[in-house]
């Protein structure tokens, strides 16, 4: 008697190893399936040539292919119509998530599947303790019983939360999606209409030195970057942006700007309020035109349709990058061929400017 008691206390110990070791496997091969990262938590520096930010030595706006495959998916999704079903965004959308996170609803399942059997198994273990304090079964070891107990109704806590978790997860997934989305396509508008831009631009008049001794003449942008082959840098923002941007080029000697038919034309934002001043005070006095806005490879806004076309790049810029470009200005690098080849904020790599778009880097 003493032998079957001790065999079957140890076949019940082994059985609740088993149990344990099953609910343990489960968990662990949920976690094995889950995402390494996010998606909703990556943060993409991607730039591109249509998109404002920060000038820096590691930050090009030249167009890039991407390497990651959830940027790449979504940028397919925001670019494309859909076909049949996938023409409702939702859906689009959720199957968009789906994709970029295809075990989640495997987890979900083998979540619900562990939690089910270990509650119906905590459950048959409760029936059969509550059996024991009565009486009815003074078979049962207790201590194994009441560590069943905790075993099943353990893992049903832990199903529990990591189904909570990982539903949170796929609804950040998706709010991550949406807003990428949205950003995508915004981003798609905004670069249709500085495509348009660059039409406006060719249109727009410029003053440039022609002689040693001041004289200008006027001409459209188009004109010069075909017949002249100039390529331009406009600098567009508050007068103090403007001379940093200049007074930068002229301490850097930067003469090789005209060597390399590179023309900077400056516009300053508030010229139409400097000039409404400028009528009320008397002509004449020292330093009218400051001697960094005199260099050779200096052209100045002519003529009508600047303001519209400062307005328009400035109101994309503060869209994408706030209200900071108000004070640091914007800067737009445009080849000879008329393409808009960078936009940026901030203070301007000059040398780097250059080399881009002559491609001689001394």
């Amino acid at each position: 008697k003493d032998n079957g008691e001790s065999n079957l206390r140890i076949y019940k110990s082994m059985q609740m190893v088993l149990r344990l070791k099953c609910k343990l496997a489960l968990l662990l091969l949920c976690l094995l399936l889950r995402e390494s990262t996010p998606f909703s938590q990556q943060k993409s520096a991607r730039s591109c040539s249509f998109r404002i930010a920060k000038f820096s030595n590691s930050d090009s706006f030249v167009t890039r292919k991407s390497s990651n495959r959830d940027d790449d998916t979504i940028t397919e999704a925001a670019e494309s119509e859909g076909k049949g079903i996938a023409k409702d965004n939702e859906i689009r959308q959720r199957l968009l998530a789906e994709s970029i996170a295809p075990w989640r609803n495997l987890r979900l399942f083998v979540y619900f599947s562990g939690a089910s059997g270990a509650g119906v198994g905590g459950l048959i273990t409760l029936t059969g303790v509550l059996a024991a304090l009565s009486g009815a079964r003074p078979d049962l070891d207790l201590d194994v019983e009441y560590l069943n107990l905790a075993i099943d109704f353990g893992f049903v806590f832990a199903f529990a939360i990591a189904a909570k978790l990982d539903l949170d997860g796929g609804k950040e997934l998706q709010e991550g999606v949406d807003a990428k989305i949205e950003k995508k396509k915004e981003a798609k508008v905004i670069k249709k209409r500085m495509q348009e831009r660059e039409e406006v631009l060719a249109n727009l008049s410029v003053s440039i030195r022609v002689t040693d001794d001041g004289a200008v003449t006027t001409a459209k942008v188009g004109e010069l970057q075909k017949g002249a082959r100039q390529h331009m840098i406009f600098v567009i923002g508050p007068k103090p942006a403007i001379r940093d941007a200049l007074l930068g080029a002229s301490l850097m000697k930067m003469e090789k700007f005209a060597l390399s038919n590179v023309l900077i034309v400056p516009y300053d934002i508030d010229r139409g309020l400097r000039k409404t001043d400028v009528e009320q005070k008397p002509s004449g006095g020292f330093g009218e035109t400051p001697r960094w806005e005199s260099k050779a490879y200096v052209a100045q806004p002519e003529g009508t349709g600047w303001d519209s076309y400062a307005e328009d790049e400035m109101n994309d810029a503060i869209q994408q990058s706030g209200k900071r470009v108000k004070n640091e200005g914007i800067v737009v690098v445009v080849s000879n061929e008329g393409k808009v080849i960078r936009r940026g904020v901030g203070t301007v790599p000059w040398k780097q400017m250059v080399a881009e778009l002559t491609g001689v880097t001394d």
